[in-house]
């Protein structure tokens, strides 16, 4: 069953005259005859009774004209669907970024992209990097930013953006001259802040921390937080001391809400683009992974 048998049923059953529906459907009427004789044969009924002067419709028939005409119906609406789906789909970038994408790197990102491109909707959601890993991997979204290269398979990572993670520790006397040098020390006898498991941050100060042999099963944890700005702020009000992005904590140094350690052996961090490795991209998704890698270079010439 296809749907021009729909269509030439639904016509016959209408306009009760074979010739009528071929000149519509601009079909032989031997054609028109052939599409209701599949489809009495396919259903095991007859549709319509046939004679020289008119068309009948037996009960069979008469039921099954309701029914082609939803199929009919459900097939024009699922097309009009699709294609306004996709219509809003090539104006629209979904994005799923970890915390410090999220909140400090990609709104200058987006804000100049719009500027060419200012009928582009982005649809931003937050989560850790794991998440967003995750998500990426499983067709959710289309594009992730992430601070740590998380292991998948299906996901292909490239770096758009690096800076350093920094110790920060709240603005008070004892921090200004204090030795950052034995910084195993001041871990293990300082409050500690966490980020959360599937944290970027995490990731890679964890790593940092194995390398250069910090047991961080010692740590006085006060804290974890699923948010670099919570972390930061609660750095502020002396919860703790903290590892957290650069990027992220300089309003607060600037502010002298907290300071900058000089702890040696901090790693430099990079941060990522990701995409699933066999998803097909849209023109403007492509477009604007384009414009994300040449962001910091361009800004930098300038």
């Amino acid at each position: 069953m296809d749907f021009r048998q729909l269509e030439a049923y639904i016509n016959v059953y209408e306009l009760q005259s074979f010739s009528k529906v071929a000149d519509k459907m601009f079909l032989s009427q031997p054609s028109i005859s052939a599409y209701i004789s599949a489809l009495e044969k396919e259903l095991g009924t007859q549709l319509i009774y046939r004679s020289t002067k008119e068309f009948i419709p037996t009960k069979s028939g008469m039921s099954f004209y309701q029914y082609a005409k939803d199929m009919l119906s459900l097939r024009d609406k699922s097309i009009q669907s699709i294609r306004s789906l996709s219509e809003s789909a090539d104006k629209s970038i979904d994005i799923l970024a970890s915390s410090v994408p999220a909140q400090f790197i990609l709104p200058e990102i987006l804000g100049d992209f719009h500027k060419f491109y200012p009928d582009i909707l982005f649809n931003l959601k937050q989560m850790d990097s794991l998440e967003v890993v995750n998500n990426i991997s499983s067709y959710k979204s289309e594009i992730g930013f992430v601070g740590a290269k998380i292991e998948n398979p299906n996901c292909v990572y490239k770096s758009f953006l690096s800076e350093k993670l920094i110790m920060i520790a709240p603005y008070e006397e004892r921090f200004f001259n204090i030795d950052a040098d034995n910084f195993a020390e001041l871990f293990y006898n300082e409050y500690f802040i966490m980020r959360e498991l599937g944290s970027g941050t995490r990731f890679n100060y964890e790593e940092c921390f194995k390398n250069i042999g910090i047991d961080a099963e010692k740590f006085k944890i006060s804290a974890q937080f699923d948010n670099t700005q919570s972390a930061i702020h609660a750095v502020s009000t002396g919860l703790g001391i903290s590892i957290v992005s650069e990027t992220a904590a300089k309003d607060y140094l600037n502010q002298n809400k907290i300071i900058s350690l000089d702890v040696k052996n901090l790693p430099m961090r990079n941060f990522y683009t990701v995409l699933h490795k066999n998803r097909i991209q849209t023109p403007i998704l492509d477009t604007f992974v384009e414009f994300v890698h040449s962001y910091n270079k361009a800004k930098a010439e300038n």
